[in-house]
């Protein structure tokens, strides 16, 4: 067996926290231990950079890690906020499964400043920002909780997993010089939800914001 280093310590931590977000079934408790996940899944990195610890291995941990926090954990988290039903289980079974293909054709592409569909980590994100104003059913505009509307954006969350729709990586400060307004579309849908009183909504809000900035970077580049 090959012996643990640091970095795959930090691996492990991430993998950890999504196991226990899958047991939990208090549907706060469960976001926050992906959350915990997602920093643990950026200090591994971190961490194997400065101590020159980046390995096969590393990768290949790092991938069942992700495949574990940002695919299966979400999928559960998002089945206890909505109705028992196959249909349900259908679409939040699309989750992990979209993440399983996305993360093992991740690790056969060439480094690129550009992920080619959604990340995993971005797609978990929107699960989380879910749970934070999900319960809130008595605050917010009906048609928010439409069982409808949360599956049907879901599906295109996984879908956008699986496709090769240019997303710019948030390790890659060059992209974002010259692309800085995806960066300030993201900024504004975070804040918005805050200025209007609705602070639970930005990560959604400000995820939106991002994936529309960078639909519409597409479409310009198309119509040029």
């Amino acid at each position: 067996m090959n012996r643990l280093r640091v970095a795959d310590l930090f691996t492990l931590g991430n993998l950890g926290a999504g196991f226990f977000a899958i047991l939990s079934n208090d549907v706060l408790l469960g976001a926050g231990l992906i959350c915990l996940g997602a920093v643990l899944d950026v200090f591994d990195g971190w961490v194997a950079r400065r101590m020159n610890q980046a390995s096969d291995l590393g990768v290949q941990l790092d991938s069942l890690a992700d495949m574990v926090t940002f695919g299966v954990a979400p999928a559960i988290l998002f089945y206890r906020m909505l109705p028992e039903g196959w249909v349900s289980m259908i679409v939040c079974a699309a989750i992990p499964l979209a993440s399983a293909w996305r993360l093992a054709t991740f690790n056969l592409l060439p480094p690129s400043p550009w992920f080619r569909g959604l990340p995993t980590p971005a797609n978990a994100l929107w699960y989380v920002g879910l749970a934070l104003w999900f319960p809130k059913q008595d605050v917010l505009p009906e048609w928010m909780y439409s069982d409808t509307l949360q599956l049907g954006l879901s599906i295109i969350l996984s879908i956008l997993m699986v496709s090769g729709f240019p997303i710019p990586g948030m390790k890659s400060p060059s992209i974002y010089r010259k692309e800085w307004w995806i960066l300030l579309g993201a900024f504004v849908g975070f804040c918005l939800p805050m200025v209007f009183g609705h602070a639970s909504l930005s990560i959604n809000a400000g995820l939106s914001f991002f994936l529309l900035a960078c639909i519409l970077r597409v479409f310009f580049q198309k119509a040029n």
